[in-house]
This record gives C-alpha cells, sequence and structure tokens, in this order.
C-alpha cells in the first residue's frame, strides 16, 4: 500500500509548534515565531499562494518574521526551522482567519491508496498507541485529514475492510524528515503474498457419450491454490490437485478412481458488490488408478495409466466476508486416451480462503 502527500506543506509536524502571535497588524506585518527547541539555530519563511525555492532567513535567536505584503484571502506562511543551518524541517504551513484574526496550521491531507479494488472503507487514527477510536472515510474519497501530528512520537495507523464489519491488521506508518517520506512498520505489513486463496471443493460429474459405457457417475474433492498475477487481482493463475471415484459399469473393473493435477488460468469480473463471474481453463494430466482385468483371465490387478486433460468451468463467487468466498460452478472434463476421448459434466463447489 502507498501513500502520498497530498499537500508539501505541514506534511511533517517533527517539531511542534508551540506559539505564534501577531504583534504588530500594521503593514508591514511582523509576526514572532517562537523556536520548538533551543536547539534551534535558524528559521526561514515565505509566503504565497504555493511554496517555492525562495526562502528568507532569520536567526532564531530574533525570531521575527517582517512579511512585506501578504493577501490574506489567498496567501500562506510557509515555515521552516534548522538546527544546523544545512537540513530543514518539513514546512508549517499558515493560514490567517480573518474572522477570529488569529493563524491557524492547514491540517494535513493524506491520501491512501486502497489495496485492491474490494476496499470499501478505510479507517484511521494517529498516536503514540492504537486504540479503539478511529475515523472512518470511504475507499471512493480516501483523504485522511489530520488535525494535528507529531513526528517526534506520533503514528498513523490504517486499516482496510472489504464489507465495513471485517477490518485488516494495522498499517503503521511514520513520517521521516530527512527524506520527506512515509514508511510502513513492519514492512511485512505491505508485502504481499504469492497466493492469493485457497479453495477447499467438491464435484460431482456424470460421463457423456462413450464414457457413459464406462462410469456411472464421479464424485471428487480437490485442493486448488490461487495466485494473483496483476495488481488489481482479476487475472488469476492457479495449481490444483483432485481425488475423484466412481462405481464401474464393466464387470473387469471394481472401482474408477483417478488423481487429477492441472494448471490453469482464470478472469474474474465483478458482477456487483459481493457477486463475482471466473471462466477458467486449465490443462493437466489425469493418473487413472484401476483394479481391473485388462487381460480378461479373471485376475484383476492394479493397472494405473496417465491421459491428459483440459478442465473448464465457470465460478460465480460470493463474499461472504473478507476472509471467505462461496463458489458454485458448472465443470467440464475432457481426457484424451489413446483411441478415444472422455467426457465428463457437472458442478462444483468451493469454499474460498482469501489471503
Amino acid at each position: 500500500m502507498t501513500v502520498k502527500v497530498r499537500t508539501v506543506a505541514c506534511t511533517a509536524l517533527l517539531l511542534v509548534f508551540s506559539g505564534i502571535s501577531v504583534f504588530a497588524s500594521n503593514t508591514p506585518l511582523r509576526l514572532l515565531i517562537k523556536p520548538v527547541s533551543d536547539r534551534v539555530q535558524s528559521i526561514r519563511f515565505q509566503t504565497g499562494v504555493e511554496e517555492t525555492d525562495i526562502w528568507t532567513e532569520v536567526s532564531a535567536s530574533n525570531p521575527a518574521l517582517v512579511l512585506e505584503t501578504f493577501d490574506s484571502n489567498k496567501d500562506r506562511l510557509f515555515v521552516q526551522q534548522s538546527q544546523d543551518n544545512q537540513v530543514w524541517s518539513s514546512s508549517y504551513e499558515y493560514q490567517y482567519d480573518s474572522s477570529t484574526k488569529s493563524w491557524k496550521i492547514t491540517p494535513l491531507r493524506v491520501v491512501i491508496k486502497p489495496a485492491s479494488d474490494k476496499i470499501q472503507a478505510i479507517r484511521f487514527q494517529t498516536g503514540v498507541e492504537e486504540t479503539d477510536k478511529w475515523a472512518l472515510v470511504p475507499a471512493s474519497n480516501p483523504t485522511l485529514v489530520l488535525e494535528a501530528f507529531d513526528n517526534n512520537q506520533d503514528r498513523l495507523f490504517v486499516q482496510q475492510s472489504q464489507d465495513n464489519q471485517s477490518w485488516s491488521s494495522s498499517y503503521e506508518y511514520r513520517y521521516s524528515t530527512s527524506d520527506k517520506r512515509w514508511t510502513v512498520t513492519p514492512s511485512e505489513a505491505d508485502s504481499s503474498s504469492l497466493v492469493e486463496s485457497l479453495d477447499l471443493k467438491l464435484y460431482n460429474l456424470y460421463p457423456l457419450s462413450k464414457s457413459s459405457t464406462y462410469y456411472s457417475y464421479v464424485i471428487g474433492a480437490g485442493l486448488k491454490m490461487n495466485m494473483a498475477l496483476n495488481k488489481q487481482e482479476t487475472l488469476l493463475g492457479y495449481a490444483e490437485v483432485a481425488y475423484s471415484r466412481g462405481p464401474s459399469k464393466s464387470d473387469w473393473v471394481d472401482t474408477m478412481q483417478a488423481v487429477n493435477l492441472s494448471v490453469g488460468m482464470g478472469y474474474r469480473v465483478a458482477l456487483a458488490d459481493r457477486l463475482q463471474l471466473t471462466p477458467e481453463l486449465g490443462y493437466g494430466v489425469v493418473l487413472h488408478l484401476l483394479n481391473a482385468d485388462f487381460d480378461q483371465d479373471g485376475t484383476k490387478t492394479f493397472e494405473p495409466f496417465v491421459d491428459q486433460q483440459i478442465r473448464l468451468s465457470l465460478n460465480i463467487g460470493y463474499e461472504l466476508n473478507e476472509s471467505y468466498t462461496l463458489l458454485v460452478a458448472p465443470l467440464g472434463v475432457v481426457f484424451f486416451e489413446k483411441n478415444t476421448i472422455g467426457t465428463l459434466l457437472g458442478i462444483q463447489t468451493s469454499l474460498r480462503f482469501n489471503f
């Protein structure tokens, strides 16, 4: 998750502003800035609509700012402080309120990028430690307004939700005044997992055409691992292992058993708030495990053999919450033997665990 600072000024309150007082209202306007610590050596300032690289510097021992021209309707006062006359703090942005005849610091505004398109809401708080007091903003307008923020000790805590009920673990942000950027701690919170989700599935298949002479039906269970192949998490890759079995229609085979291994891809499309459609196409092998009498000598032996297969499905998913999704899909399996093609058609249901 990335963070953007919308307003350059007032992004880092590393130095807590203790006071600013107007002691002359005549032109030019004179202001007295109180250094935030005894270590501050210099203060520099400028006025205007936006911050530029043109600064006026004064000594911290005599921190009087003289504003030759200032339009309170549009101008801002930008102030920076330094302990060594080389490295400067981030800007404090001040605005003059004509109605109350007082100066105020413009609130810090931070824009949070939602972790995915499924995020509906974001909540945040600032402070030394996380509490149960949160401010909520919609994911469609994820601008966080920080009324007060002390970079010496405060942290920005952010959580995201797909359903406004279940919330992610907290992202903890700190602002670095040296390089003027936000960093997330711990770093693991921003890392994306290779595995997007895991499916536990059950399926029931019925043979078509020539396959119906061998099978009555097939039931199976599988484990499917899904991986997001793009940032939007719409293009998915998967790997699946499944086991199936069913009664045989021939007297020379006891039970039709098979282990299926396949890989494939799918594309997820959002149909509604929690409803999604994902067509999938997979390719792999099916290992048939038969106790059969192929030689017709009256003795049945273990007879394994391998066929290639293609698996097609159309998953309809409903998000129960942020962690679980229920899926139902028509499923078709085509496997290729030496002299024939086997075809099975049925339905599968899955419970998806989202990571």
